[in-house]
């Protein structure tokens, strides 16, 4: 996937509270989460590189005892397939939905306080699950909520789109002792964008084998089902940091505008570091939209 995946980078780390008002609840902002900040850069590129499409990036808001759970994971693996190298999935075991989402005791705790933000502040807690977004955007007709079913039908309308940058990225290195990853994201806008955008990194990990509430006619659990894209932890805030040109100027991006950002991130030691990969995104955040414009994943090993 890494290889083919359209890739942007980089952006000015600025941690910002968002201020209240009538049509927006602040995010969540988890100050425990400490980013250390190594390059950290934005200029003008000599030269402005191709537009790209956009990746398909679809986030399953899902639960261990969800019976229907494992159908949507499905779904998501048939999209994959079908769209080799562009497609990025997160799976968002939130915890608020406790029919569906409540730990199996003995199991692995895959519920986050990440995946609560998620859950509560873009899609603003469903009422069912499993459901989710594709690029978390509101089609003409829809919410940004849409059925699991859907996904494969948007996901063909997003992969036409044209995205106005691209995410370049890399592990610069990784140390399996002390379990800490420096990477580098890079964003480069092709074109203009006015509106004000948000780099957003997470942690996810593959190949998890846990407890699982499955569909009909099974009428147990399956203990050793295979979870993916699990969202293990943000490394910015759910929402993501500003992409700041200077220290007062979000958006307003010229075509050639390069943010280039290092971080340096610690994997849990219960986490398989072969298994783990990074969900990379540049997205809005604002009162009319949370769209992701281009996502890439990337490999921790």
């Amino acid at each position: 996937m890494k290889e083919t995946l359209y890739k942007i980078s980089g952006l000015a780390l600025v941690v910002t509270i968002i201020i209240s008002g009538c049509k927006e609840t602040p995010p969540f902002i988890d100050f425990s989460e400490k980013i250390i900040g190594l390059k950290d850069t934005t200029y003008l590129a000599s030269s402005i590189p191709s537009p790209v499409v956009k990746a398909i990036y679809i986030e399953d808001l899902t639960g261990v005892r969800c019976n229907n759970c494992p159908k949507a994971a499905s779904n998501i693996h048939d999209i994959i397939v079908a769209n080799p190298g562009k497609v990025v999935a997160l799976g968002v075991y939130a915890s608020t939905l406790t029919n569906f989402m409540t730990p199996w005791p003995g199991f692995d705790n895959l519920s986050t306080t990440v995946a609560d933000d998620i859950f509560k502040d873009i899609y603003k807690s469903p009422g069912a699950i499993p459901t989710g977004g594709v690029n978390r955007k509101e089609f003409p007709g829809e919410v940004i909520t849409i059925s699991y079913n859907s996904w494969s039908s948007f996901a063909d309308i997003i992969k036409t789109e044209e995205s106005s940058l691209i995410i370049n990225d890399s592990v610069i290195s990784y140390d399996s002792t002390a379990r800490k990853a420096r990477i580098m994201v890079k964003v480069i806008f092709t074109k203009t964008y006015t509106e004000e955008l948000n780099l957003s990194l997470y942690l996810m990990e593959n190949k998890i084998i846990s407890k699982q509430t499955m569909p009909a006619p099974a009428i147990v659990p399956k203990d050793d089902y295979e979870h993916n894209h699990v969202l293990r932890k943000a490394i910015t805030n759910f929402s993501g940091l500003p992409l700041k040109k200077n220290a007062s100027t979000v958006g307003n991006y010229e075509a050639g505008r390069v943010f280039e950002k290092e971080f340096e991130v610690d994997i849990d030691a219960k986490w398989k570091a072969k298994n783990c990969a990074f969900v990379i995104m540049v997205n809005r955040f604002d009162d009319t939209s949370k769209e992701v414009l281009q996502a890439s994943e990337l490999d921790l090993q």
